[in-house]
Order: C-alpha cells, then structure tokens, then sequence
C-alpha cells in the first residue's frame, strides 16, 4: 500500500470505495483503521485499569504517546510502525511475554526501532530542529538525505544505549532484575542497532521519493448530516445573524480565558484547601465542569462548520453530564466520584484530541492541546484503576491536572489574542 502523497489529495464523493476504505477519512473522530487501532489500545489500557493491573501502566504510557501521535498528523505508514512499536513494547509487558518467551526481548529490540526511530525524527522536524524529510532542498540535496539518514540511525542507537543504562541503574540502586549479562546487553544493542537502520532506511527513502511528512487527506470527511452529534449541533446554532451569533463572535478568546482562569481557580482550591469533605470536593469539581462546558457552549455557536461544532458538542457533554451527577447526587461514594470523574476525562482526553486534527489549528494550539489531551487521559485512566485510593492523593493529582490545564488554555488564549493583533494591526491601535 503505497502513501499517498500531497499532489494526490483529493475532495471526494462521501461513498465508500477500497481508497477511501484503506485511507480514509471515514469520520471526523475515527479517520481509519489507524484510529481503530489506536482507539482498541486505548480501550484496552481502560479495561487494565479498571481490572487493577499494574501493567496498565505500560498500556497508558504507550496509549499517551498514540494519543499525541494523532494530534501531530503522521504520514500513516509513520502512525502504523508506531501502533507496531508500542504494542510490541507496551503489550509485551502488559501480557507478560518478556519472562514468557526469552527471545521475545530481542523480536521487540530488533522490530520496534523500524517504527520509533522515524517518528523520533518527525518530532524533531516539528520542533524545527532538523530539515523536513519532504522538503529537501534541491541545490543541497544529497547532503541534506545523508543528513537524515546519519541523524536517524544515530537517533534509534542512542535510545537503545539509553535504555540499557537505565536498566543497570535500575538493577545497580533499586534491586530489578533486567541485564541478564554482558550477552543480554551486547545482543539488546545489537538488534537496537539493526531495527535504526532500517528505520533509517525508510526515512531515507520517503525523503528520496519527496513524499510529505504530515498525514494526506485523499477523501474528505463525510457530509454535515452524517452523524446525530452533526445534526445537533447544528440545531443548537443560532443564525449567523442573530443577536447571540454576533456576541458570540465578538468574545474573541474570551472563552479560553474564562476556562483557563476557571480550571486554574479550581486546582487551586483543591490544592489548597484544609483536608477538604468529599461533598466540597464534588460541589467545587461539579461547578468548575459546567462552568467550563458553559463557555465551550460559545464555541459551539461561532464553529466554522458543523464537524466541528459536532466536536465541541461532545465535549460538552462530557464536561456537563459529570459536573450534573456530582451536583445532583449529594450521597455519591468516593468510588463513584472517581469513576465518573475518570470517564470524563478519558472523554475529553479522546474529543480533544480529535479536534486538534482540524487542518485550522496553528502548530501551538496543536502542542498544548496535545499536553492537556495526554494529561487527562491519564488522570482519568489512574482514576479508573485506583478508586479506592486515599482522598488526598486523588485531590493532589486532580488539582494539578487542573492546574495543568488551565495553563494550556491561558497560553493558548494569549497565543489566539497576539495572532489576532498581528492580523488586524490597526485595532492593537484603536
């Protein structure tokens, strides 16, 4: 299945064939099978936690980086080898295959670099650290290719070398049992070495054929009236003429503001507050939830289109359903209280994510929706997995995943308000 390239994006019909099948995009919130998979491994590391394994660590680990993964737009051969790679990684852990299989140790060393190492280099292209593999300039060519191939083998041979230290250190000051001997480590680095260089290889390639580095949409996401969640969005948005419309408009990033400073003020309490009760803790959360939903209801009003206006209507109900049950049931066990806290948050972390895709969103807002995605998702999992955890941890780690998100909201606000005042100069003035 070859990628398609840039040149190759088209906008066609909404029926299904084998391209839009294989490539997608079949649905603003699940593009392909790459979503798929990547939501199963999410829902996998959901079902780990809630069965209290302690391998669900791994699993939300691996889910993270997946997660953040579709907010940067890989090439889909780029998103499939990372899939790869951490189910190799995560799940072997996960299923306990390492002490199962002794070779399975090496499968993973030799077979997980193909799919890292080039999304490795992709993030630092993001970054703007090194050339982009789909942009090589033309004059400098040949020594720009070599460039990305000698970086990106030298990058997957420095995670092996990495790795192996940290398990000696592990086994040297905290008692674990990893290095096997000096044939463990030389063959672990080894097949780290084979697996770059592959990898390696098919950057080097994709640069060569001048193929793009951000995922190509070849079928574009299906009509308006799809989807129920399209639908009503569509009826709770007033005319673009009305009176709410307009004042909607006008608000600018107030609303990103309004929920920066309101996340912010509630992490604050919970952090501060003198062994808070449990029904303070549900009446703080409960009223910050519909308070933020509230101005994502502004959102909903002045979307540029239904896909997303569907997006920010699903968030809503995320954030409004949990902050009604905690207010309206005032004899909710601790239990519950997590577990509907850590469903919201597992929702919002997967909505959020899947607005960012929207080919509007500036490389900022992409980052820091992608840290407040990433951030709830794990929260919400450890919520999940620990119901029965003391109040103060669970208040300590949700106050500051309150904190952390009202930042990223604030930043993102100001970033929203300077790129407007760049774009309309003569208002900075007035």
């Amino acid at each position: 299945m070859a990628s398609p390239s840039a040149s190759e994006a088209t906008v066609a019909s909404p029926g299904w064939d084998r391209r839009r099948l294989i490539y997608g995009d079949w649905s603003w919130l699940i593009r392909d099978g790459l979503d798929v998979l990547r939501l199963a491994f999410v829902t996998g590391a959901v079902v780990f936690a809630l069965q209290g394994r302690s391998t669900a660590v791994a699993l939300t680990a691996a889910s993270a980086v997946l997660l953040a993964a579709r907010v940067v737009n890989l090439p889909r051969w780029f998103d499939f080898g990372l899939i790869v790679a951490m189910s190799l990684i995560a799940y072997g852990t996960a299923l306990s295959l390492y002490g199962g299989w002794f070779y399975y140790d090496k499968i993973v060393h030799g077979l997980s670099p193909i799919g890292y190492v080039p999304v490795l280099y992709i993030a630092l292209v993001r970054l703007g650290v090194v050339p982009d593999p789909g942009r090589a300039i033309t004059e400098h060519r040949t020594a720009q290719i070599s460039g990305i191939f000698i970086i990106t083998l030298a990058l997957g041979m420095a995670v092996g070398a990495g790795y192996e230290s940290v398990e000696w250190l592990e086994d040297k000051f905290l008692g674990g049992h990893f290095v096997g001997g000096l044939w463990d480590t030389e063959t672990d680095l080894l097949c780290d070495t084979g697996g770059s260089l592959v990898g390696a290889t098919f950057l080097t390639v994709w640069a060569l054929r001048g193929w793009s580095s951000r995922r190509v949409t070849v079928v574009a996401v299906p009509g308006p009236t799809e989807t129920p969640a399209q639908a009503a969005a569509e009826r709770l948005r007033p005319e673009s003429g009305s009176l709410v419309g307009r004042w909607a408009n006008r608000l600018g990033d107030l609303p990103l503001t309004a929920q920066g400073v309101i996340a912010v003020v509630a992490g604050f309490v919970l952090l501060t507050a003198p062994a808070p009760s449990l029904r303070t803790i549900e009446v703080v959360l409960g009223v910050a939830l519909l308070a933020y939903a509230t101005f994502e209801l502004v959102e909903l009003v002045r979307g540029r289109d239904l896909l997303e206006r569907s997006r920010t209507l699903l968030v809503i109900v995320a954030l409004a359903g949990g902050g009604t049950v905690l207010l309206v049931w005032p004899t909710i066990s601790r239990h519950a209280v997590l577990y509907v806290v850590g469903a919201a948050a597992v929702a919002f972390a997967l909505a959020e994510a899947a607005a960012l895709t929207a080919e509007s969103r500036t490389t900022s807002e992409r980052y820091l929706g992608a840290l407040a995605s990433v951030a709830a998702l794990v929260v919400g999992i450890y919520f999940l997995a620990k119901p029965g955890s003391g109040l103060d941890t669970a208040v300590s780690l949700l106050g500051l995943f309150l904190l952390v998100l009202g930042v990223t909201r604030l930043v993102r606000a100001a970033a929203a308000r300077r790129h407007r005042q760049d774009e309309f100069p003569d208002r900075r003035q007035s």
